[in-house]
Order: structure tokens, then C-alpha cells, then sequence
């Protein structure tokens, strides 16, 4: 029986945080911060257009939208059987339970600013273009419905940074599951936008399985490309290495593209995704692999 996962999320906001006012607000700002602020913002806009076309969780966890997401995925690669799952999963926004861990200035500086910038957008607009550079909190529960069933829980911790026209991304995420114990979770993106729907983005990630002792990282550039309002494509290089013995190699290299399209309404959406694996347990050999998903996307639009 193929496993089933139901996630339910429960967003949090920072703990410590400051208006987007606040974080250029001083008593002279430069030019040269100004500029980088100004190019900040174009950057996250395009950034989150296509994390949220894309469903991808950090668009979730930043702008704290209420989703429910169903998943049918189908893999096919060469010297294997045919991969499928099932996925089910909740995010919940609860915003009392967030005004209880928000702190955020009060003076009247930041409270003059932050209504000069509602007037020259909608809350929407502005939701959007903002860079949140606080610390931000985030948890969630969920079971694994398969037999018997499996329970975990997973706590993560972002924070952004800018370099100029570039956005780092961090995110540390600690999680513990029934079956296989503590887990430790760790990437760092680097956003830099080649036109409103054009994003160049570098991952590096590291996987942790504590209780196991596994220890994998991965990383490699992508171009994520809006073709049209319906359609978004990704495409990229990259590789894994692992420590095994206290020996660090490289275990995978991959090229991959994956082609998401809009079937109806930005709620029903499919992805065509294919590329080449070459392996280290086969020799790198190259191993091609095929594969779609369905999905199903309701709230948060």
C-alpha cells in the first residue's frame, strides 16, 4: 500500500520583527541604500509570483496564506518500478494565535510610513513587494496514513538577506518522525531576478538524518521562467554529495527541467517534469527518468 501524507501547518509569524518601514527608515538614507532596497523589492516580487505558481512551501510560510493542496505524483526512471504518492496537506493561518507572538514597533515614525506606503498600493500589492527580514517561526504536524500510521513534526526558522540586487534565503528546520527519529534540515538560496518573469535562483541544502547518520547535501543553479499567465517552466544542473566513512563524495549529478501549467482557474494544475540521473551506484551512468503530477489548490489564491 502506497503511503498517504496529511500535513497540517500552524503559521507563526516572527517572534522579533520590524516593519518594512523600519528597515530603511533612518534619519538620511543614502542613495546607494535606497537603490538597493528599491531593486530588493523587485527581486521578492518575481520570487514570489512564481513560488506561489509553483506551490512552493517558503511562498506559503512568508506570506502566511490558508491552502489546502492535494498531490498525485508518477515517476518512471530507468532500472526501477514506477514511483507514485499521494499527498494531502493543510495550512492554517490563525491569526489571534499569531497576534500573540507578533512585536512589532510602535513609534509613530514607522506607523507614519507604513500608511504612506498603503496609500500608494493595495495591501496585496504591498504584501507582495515586501521583504521581510526578520526572523520568522514556523511549525507544523501531520501523519503519514499509511499502516500503521506514522506521526511527525517539524519546526523551521527563516530569515532573508540582501546582497545588493541579490536575496539570500536561509532555513533551518528541525523535525522528529515516528518511524526514524530526529531529522535535521538546512538550505540557503540565493534569488537574483533577470526581468519581472525571469528568476536565476542557487540552492544549497543539507539533509541530516541524525538518528541514522546521514549526511547529504546538494546544490546547483536553476532558471525558474514564466511563459505566460497559465505556464511556468524550471530548469537547472546540479549535484549531491554525501560523507559515508568520514569520506565526502559526490553521489549524483543531475539535469532536470520541470514544465507547470494551469488547467483551471489557478486551482488544478499539471507538471511534466523530466532529465538524467548519472549516479554514482551505477558508475555515472546515465540514468533517464519521466514523470508527472497533478494537483489541486484550494484557498490562498
Amino acid at each position: 500500500m502506497r503511503p498517504i501524507y496529511f500535513v497540517l501547518f500552524i503559521l507563526i509569524p516572527a517572534i522579533a520583527s520590524a516593519s518594512p518601514a523600519e528597515e530603511v527608515e533612518a534619519d538620511s538614507i543614502p542613495i546607494l541604500e535606497t537603490t538597493q532596497y528599491l531593486l530588493g523589492r523587485q527581486v521578492n516580487t518575481v520570487a514570489n509570483r512564481l513560488d506561489l505558481f509553483f506551490a512552493d512551501q517558503r511562498a506559503d510560510d512568508e506570506l502566511a496564506r490558508s491552502r489546502i493542496r492535494i498531490r498525485q505524483r508518477y515517476e518512471l526512471r530507468e532500472r526501477a518500478k514506477l514511483d507514485d504518492q499521494f499527498q494531502i496537506r493543510f495550512n492554517i493561518r490563525l491569526p489571534k494565535l499569531e497576534q500573540k507572538f507578533k512585536f512589532e514597533s510602535d513609534t509613530k515614525k514607522s506607523k507614519e510610513k507604513a500608511k504612506e506606503k498603503a496609500k500608494s498600493g493595495t495591501s496585496s500589492d504591498i504584501a507582495l513587494n515586501q521583504l521581510d527580514k526578520s526572523w520568522q517561526f514556523r511549525a507544523d504536524v501531520g501523519v503519514n496514513a499509511s499502516i500503521p500510521p506514522k506521526i511527525f513534526s517539524r519546526a523551521r526558522l527563516r530569515k532573508n538577506m540582501t546582497s545588493g540586487d541579490v536575496i539570500h534565503r536561509f532555513v533551518e528546520e528541525l523535525a522528529w518522525y515516528s518511524d526514524r527519529d530526529w531529522e535535521e534540515y538546512t538550505t540557503f538560496d540565493s534569488d537574483l531576478a533577470l526581468g519581472e518573469n525571469t528568476l536565476v535562483r542557487w540552492r544549497n541544502i543539507a539533509d541530516w538524518k541524525v538518528t541514522r547518520k546521514d549526511f547529504k547535501t546538494g546544490h546547483g543553479p536553476s532558471i525558474i521562467h514564466r511563459l505566460s499567465d497559465d505556464d511556468a517552466i524550471s530548469y537547472g544542473p546540479s549535484f549531491t554529495t554525501i560523507i559515508e566513512k568520514s569520506v565526502w563524495y559526490v553521489d549524483n549529478y543531475r539535469l532536470g527541467t520541470n514544465y507547470r501549467r494551469n488547467l483551471y482557474r489557478h486551482w488544478f494544475y499539471v507538471d511534466v517534469f523530466t532529465g538524467l540521473d548519472f549516479p554514482k551506484f551505477w558508475s555515472f551512468r546515465r540514468t533517464p527518468y519521466v514523470g508527472f503530477q497533478l494537483e489541486a489548490l484550494f484557498g490562498g489564491i
